[in-house]
């Protein structure tokens, strides 16, 4: 078991109570052998130089290997540079840094909720704590926040940065070059610096927390709480789970690929798009086929889906069951009065009833 240092004594002690000899070493300051040309090489020779971390007596810092829990919780208290109490003999080495952590209440007990603090910590674990060491509003007892709330306002502060196309990855492990990347940033934080935030990934927490991303996108919240079901037909009935809204301008959208196939293939570059996810339900089949533009639309909107694997524009008269997928609508960026009222109103229309989307307030 590797473990980060406390002293030099004590780093030996811990390899030689756990059994290895490739504990945590101090090691020369200047460089480390497998560090130059890592994405992560300036905040790793920021995190020596403030002297929180240290490599290994091979000479290597291993950006990419995991860290546990107690591993980052240290990272954190020893970054901070929070009062730390003097080790008892027989304890864990990690356990004075984890009764500081809870003194500041940037850890509590139950947020692990399986394994032990030698478990390898996740993103979202990761991203509890650091959102504690960075707003004293979050450390007050009694307030609690549900994952999918956790990674928003991680995302949000720019606490967190996403994986492949904006990926949350919250149960996703931790590597040591993450981690020195995180306390950087947690250090930024505390002085009043801001951060710069992962638009997509701020974009794909929003969507987990509520449905939508009307707020990263469009910097309006929702009118409309999801998940809301319809009738689409006295035979059909739907279950919008999410709206997803993007603009052509944005090249690196990860929701490009909804639009494959698409019915419309012309000004695909310039138009305002939602994508509804919608689970279609139903008991029994039918004598006929029903094309869901036809009674579910969005007014001054085309929709321009195709069935595909992804995509859903016709319940076929078989279908028994669920079916999911997505309906998508475009609005093309002409600039006239209508397109901006168009957009600025935008509802979605069934059983001529219209569900607006974007809030007043």
């Amino acid at each position: 078991m590797k473990r980060l240092r406390t002293t030099f004594t004590a780093a030996l002690i811990a390899a030689a109570l756990l059994g290895t000899s490739n504990a945590f070493i101090p090691t020369a300051k200047a460089s480390f052998n497998d560090v130059a040309g890592h994405w992560a090489e300036a905040a790793i020779n920021a995190a020596v130089t403030i002297d929180y971390v240290d490599g290994y007596e091979d000479g290597s810092f291993k950006p990419d290997q995991n860290v546990s829990r107690a591993e980052f919780i240290k990272l954190v208290v020893t970054a901070m540079k929070l009062t730390v109490p003097q080790a008892k003999d027989g304890e864990d080495w990690y356990t004075p840094y984890v009764t500081a952590a809870k003194e500041k209440n940037i850890h509590r007990a139950e947020d692990f909720t399986s394994g032990d603090l030698n478990t390898q910590i996740s993103r979202l674990e990761m991203s509890l704590i650091s959102l504690r060491a960075t707003r004293e509003d979050m450390r007050q007892e009694g307030i609690l926040m549900d994952n999918d709330s956790v990674m928003f306002n991680a995302t949000k502060t720019g606490l967190i940065q996403g994986l492949s196309k904006g990926e949350l990855g919250q149960d996703k492990p931790t590597t040591r070059a993450q981690s020195v990347t995180i306390i950087e940033r947690i250090l930024k934080l505390n002085k009043g610096e801001a951060l710069p935030v992962d638009k997509t990934a701020l974009s794909n927490a929003e969507i987990a927390l509520r449905g939508t991303n009307f707020e990263t996108a469009y910097g309006l919240r929702q009118a409309v709480t999801l998940p809301i079901e319809h009738d689409l037909n006295k035979d059909i009935k739907m279950k919008i789970k999410e709206i997803i809204f993007f603009d052509s301008s944005d090249k690196d959208s990860p929701y490009w690929d909804l639009l494959a196939n698409s019915e419309r293939q012309d000004n695909l570059d310039n138009s305002y798009y939602f994508a509804y996810k919608i689970e279609f339900t139903t008991e029994s089949e039918r004598d006929y086929n029903l094309r869901v533009k036809d009674n579910f639309q969005m007014v001054g909107w085309l929709s321009v889906t195709s069935d595909s694997s992804r995509g859903v524009s016709v319940i076929g008269s078989n279908l028994v069951g669920s079916r999911e997928g997505y309906v998508i609508f475009a609005l093309t960026k002409d600039g006239t009065d209508y397109q901006r009222t168009a957009l600025r109103n935008s509802a979605y229309t069934i059983n001529q009833k219209d569900v607006l989307l974007f809030s007043n307030e």
